[in-house]
């Protein structure tokens, strides 16, 4: 089907005037907008650089960067790259930014709210941050409100710009004053997503010089999602577009679709900019191409009630160049597409689920390039307003079936078997009372002695369903009493501990757990499900690890309550950004789903206390503020908020519609429910279309970007399955003493480069001190920690002195880049670019530069030099492709520099390494990336390591079944 546009639509792409607000409703094509509007842009001679575009979500920059490089290969095709152009969430642009305008930063690590907590959960007494103090401030009392009680006042504190110091209670100041110095001074260096912001606009308005610089080279700016800006987004917006005059400003978004306001979102944004920016156009596109007629107009007729909302109304319509070559067509549905029903039972709602995916497998659908397919597992979804409090019934009915399901998130993750056996496994080894929610939603807590039992209960369990066939209770519960006499003697003072540290490692320790639990002893792997479950608990311990310098058996009892609790009970909506999921039903909450869409959609439950939700709507967040610094209603979404999260959940299905409740006392349908009226809506579950055409269900075919790095490609060309654990599993390694040691050597050098830029000496004197001032670990001890201080300033002279030349020819230092090769978004970062001296004749389309890359070590032995010179070879070949296509220059030659603080002993070992990048070696390394991708997008992950060679060393030879362990014949 040729691509045309609607009148509005070619109104928004042919916009360069003053600034621009697009009303986008739901299914009317804004990210195809945007991107034509921004390749027509290039094409008409602005620079990649110039132009920002801000997403919600980094898979919403994916499929907005694929978007532009298809325009810009028919309107640029002599340069379709992005070059420099960014594209990606406001947040990563800060962080971006800040360590460009200040290589400090470069030493900042990113909180998310899970580290938050496990941070603040791991500093509660008086050695941290106290927060003993301030149980009185929230109303249960309890640790975890307490925590959360923080997490909301930093929020706050941020969103509404309120100065720490005007914290009324004196307490909940100290709190604040402790976390700050906490995150933001040495050894930790801490940012969360709110400060990285804040961080930006303050030193912005504290350097004029560095805020006009940025005004002058940001000329367009779009803005995605523009209703769930906060105030301090849209600050932050108008600053650097000095309030849309230096640049032209490009909103895009539908006030409908505000789903944020607990998050301090504001619609005011969406609904005053034409009186903020000055010249604004507003483009309503009203066309929905995405849902039938009659879903268009239930979702239609939900929103009318919004006291606040823009007047529009969406009509669906689809191309049919048969009926009209000229304007879009209405797409009519089908009477039974869209069913109502009630159930007396939660049982006989998730039954009736199941029994619908059975018959909807196989039904053809019209796609929207005209073309037919019958539809499979993975193009339908069940969308929750709370995974935790429904989910569960609808996983076990759909496996009992038969049916493969996948719940999107970690919300849920803790009432599976094998995630409650290793937290009790932990809770064992801290010596502390474990507890957890049963699938009914009941509390349980258990004694240190009765959760013996329920550890060999969940065992026998796991093992009778083949989820850990070779498990042992008796086994494991011995493994656990060693455990725990080497804890007993790590815990003595050190005159009688001797040489035991005191140190623990608790990411080893859960992938001994799963050693014990017979992961490596079958020929084939768990079950992917349990794995995947794992995984994510991995990822858990990986997060409270990482806000650790040194964990010590003390700990133990924190990282307890970190996962008992927070992790147990807070972690929600994830999945936005997972990178594939297999051909299975999904389960999401609606916030998940914001932004994608399926042909058949479920909305379960909209039911008394569930959708809308009484209690969410109405209580805003608990902070430590006084109700005169903030009123929590402020944050509290209201009936407003539910109604416009009922037309997000509503505008996501195609064709198919579900949607049920429970009818019972105390559980009766709800507002949402009982207001549709629609005579396109079936109640009694009959479907007046029946027969409808079938044919062998074809799973859709997976058209997304995959996100993708050197070092991810290099684990799949390793290992399949290592990369399946580590990238789409979670699964993560342990945290070593000199973890981070190679990137602070990577940061120093670039500094190095940067001065040499400017002409600047790089003295002896000059290296010690940005070595004393910058170089920073987080997980090691004073002791280590200056030895591998001294380490890094020797091989940082050693370097400028073996090279001393080197310097002269710095072209640029650390060059991120990105470029899209078949299915693949690479990105990565180059370390240098060098000048290259020719006797050009000024006819070259490109400058000319060489590309190269520093290790830090040589590896073990020269066998391991060899692996590395092999895997960097193949990484610079990469990288020079990345130089031809991202960046438009010539990659004339490459280099790796093998960095140490001493030289080789052995002579075979070469610290300079000439890498072959010919046209044919660069084409052989894209066939080799190639075939990587369609491997993973095939999910096609087989043990490979021994053959490759990278067993050795592997971070989860304990959960391979072909590890170095294993005799093979």
């Amino acid at each position: 089907m040729a691509l045309k546009y609607t009148d509005a639509q070619i109104l928004a792409i042919n916009h360069r005037k003053g600034n621009l607000q697009i009303i986008a409703c739901a299914g009317s094509g804004k990210t195809e907008v945007i991107s034509r509007r921004i390749a027509q842009i290039v094409k008409e001679g602005t620079p990649r650089s110039c132009i920002v575009a801000f997403t919600f979500t980094d898979r919403a920059a994916m499929e907005m960067k694929a978007r532009i490089r298809k325009h810009l290969e028919e309107l640029c095709p002599e340069d379709p790259s992005l070059g420099d152009m960014y594209v990606g969430t406001i947040h990563s642009f800060c962080f971006q930014l800040l360590k460009e305008i200040d290589p400090i930063y470069r030493n900042y690590e990113i909180l998310d709210e899970i580290r938050q907590a496990a941070l603040i959960s791991s500093k509660w007494n008086k050695q941290g941050l106290w927060l003993e103090r301030c149980k009185r401030l929230v109303r249960s009392g309890k640790y975890w409100d307490t925590v959360r009680g923080l997490i909301n006042t930093l929020n706050v504190l941020h969103i509404k710009n309120i100065p720490d110091d005007q914290i009324a209670d004196d307490v909940a100041r100290d709190v604040i004053e402790r976390y700050r110095r906490l995150t933001l001074e040495k050894p930790n260096y801490f940012l969360d997503f709110n400060g990285i912001i804040g961080e930006l606009i303050k030193t912005l308005r504290a350097n004029p010089e560095k805020l006009m610089e940025v005004r002058q080279r940001f000329k367009y700016v779009v803005a995605d999602e523009y209703q769930d800006f906060d105030p301090r987004q849209e600050e932050l917006l108008y600053l650097i577009t000095d309030g849309g005059k230096s640049a032209s400003v490009c909103v895009v978004g539908d006030d409908d679709q505000a789903i944020y306001g607990w998050r301090g979102a504001d619609i005011t944004n969406m609904l005053e900019f034409e009186k903020r920016y000055p010249d604004v156009t507003r483009i309503n596109m009203i066309y929905n191409f995405r849902s039938t007629h009659a879903i268009v107009e239930i979702a239609n007729a939900s929103v009318r009630p919004l006291r606040r909302r823009l007047p529009k109304a969406m009509e669906a319509r689809h191309w049919d160049f048969e009926v009209d070559p000229e304007n879009p067509v209405e797409t009519i549905a089908e009477r039974g597409d869209i069913q109502r029903r009630c159930f007396a039972t939660e049982r006989e709602e998730a039954e009736y689920v199941a029994d619908r995916i059975k018959v909807l497998r196989g039904m053809i659908i019209k796609e929207k390039d005209g073309t037919e397919r019958a539809i499979d597992y993975a193009d339908m979804a069940i969308l929750l307003r709370s995974v935790k409090s429904a989910g569960r019934e609808f996983v076990d009915v759909l496996r009992e079936q038969g049916i493969p399901v996948v719940v999107r998130g970690t919300r849920g993750l803790f009432s599976h078997d094998e995630i409650r056996l290793v937290q009790a496994a932990f809770c064992q080894l801290a010596q502390e009372e474990f507890w957890y929610e049963d699938n009914d939603g009941n509390e349980h807590h258990l004694t240190i002695d009765s959760t013996r039992d329920f550890i060999r209960q969940t065992i026998r369990n796991l093992r009778s369903k083949g989820a850990m066939p070779s498990a042992d209770p008796n086994v494991f519960l011995q493994w656990i009493a060693e455990k725990r006499a080497t804890i007993a003697k790590q815990k003595l003072p050190r005159e009688k501990r001797g040489r035991v540290s005191r140190r623990i490692y608790p990411q080893d320790w859960f992938h001994e757990m799963l050693r014990v639990l017979g992961a490596s002893d079958g020929p084939e792997p768990w079950p992917e499900d349990v794995l995947y479950n794992l995984g994510r608990f991995s990822y858990l311990i990986s997060q409270f690890e990482s806000v650790h310098q040194w964990i010590t058996p003390d700990d133990l009892v924190p990282l307890c309550r970190f996962l008992n609790g927070w992790a147990a009970s807070n972690t929600d909506d994830g999945g936005q950004d997972e990178i594939s999921v297999p051909n299975a039903v999904q389960v999401m909450t609606i916030h998940a789903a914001k932004g994608l869409e399926w042909p058949v959609v479920f909305i379960p439950r909209v039911t008394t206390h569930h959708f809308p939700n009484t209690y969410l709507k109405s209580r805003g967040p608990e902070t430590f503020l006084s109700p005169e610094q903030f009123d929590p209603k402020e944050f509290a979404g209201g009936d407003d908020g539910e109604r416009r999260l009922w037309y997000v959940a509503v505008t996501r299905s195609r064709k198919f519609l579900h949607i049920t409740s429970l009818d019972r006392k105390h559980k009766r349908p709800q507002i949402f429910m009982t207001e549709i009226r629609h005579d396109y809506v079936q109640d009694d579950g009959t479907d007046p279309s029946e027969p409808r055409p079938r044919g062998v269900p074809t799973p859709p075919v997976d058209t997304e970007i995959l996100p993708t790095t050197y070092s991810d490609l290099n684990y799949y060309w390793g290992c399949p399955f290592d990369y399946q654990l580590r990238r789409l599993m979670g699964f993560r390694p342990g945290v070593k003493e000199a973890y981070g040691y190679g990137l602070q050597v990577h940061n120093l050098l670039a500094a190095i480069h940067e001065r040499a830029l400017k002409g600047e000496e790089i003295s002896a004197e000059w290296i010690h001190n940005i070595v004393q001032e910058r170089f920073n670990l987080r997980y090691t001890n004073q002791d280590v920690l200056e030895t591998l201080r001294a380490a890094a300033e020797k091989t940082l002279r050693r370097y400028v002195s073996i090279f001393p030349e080197q310097a002269k020819y710095v072209f640029r230092a650390e060059q991120p880049f990105e470029f899209i090769e078949g299915d693949a978004l690479i990105s990565g970062t180059i370390d240098l670019l060098e000048k290259v001296e020719t006797n050009a004749d000024g006819s070259e389309l490109r400058v000319p530069v060489g590309v190269v890359d520093f290790k830090t070590g040589t590896g073990e032995d020269y066998k391991d030099y060899l692996q590395r010179v092999k895997n960097v070879e193949r990484q610079l070949r990469l990288y020079a492709v990345a130089v031809r296509r991202a960046l438009n220059l010539d990659p004339h030659h490459a280099t790796a520099y093998f960095l140490g603080p001493n030289p080789p002993e052995d002579l075979r070992i070469k610290e300079q390494h000439q890498v072959d990048i010919s046209d044919a070696s660069r084409e052989v390394v894209m066939m080799d990336v190639a075939r990587a991708v369609a491997g993973i997008k095939a999910h096609e992950f087989p043990l490979r390591g021994r053959e490759t060679g990278r067993c050795r060393g592997c971070d989860f030879y304990r959960i391979c079944p072909a590890g170095p362990h294993k005799k093979h014949n």
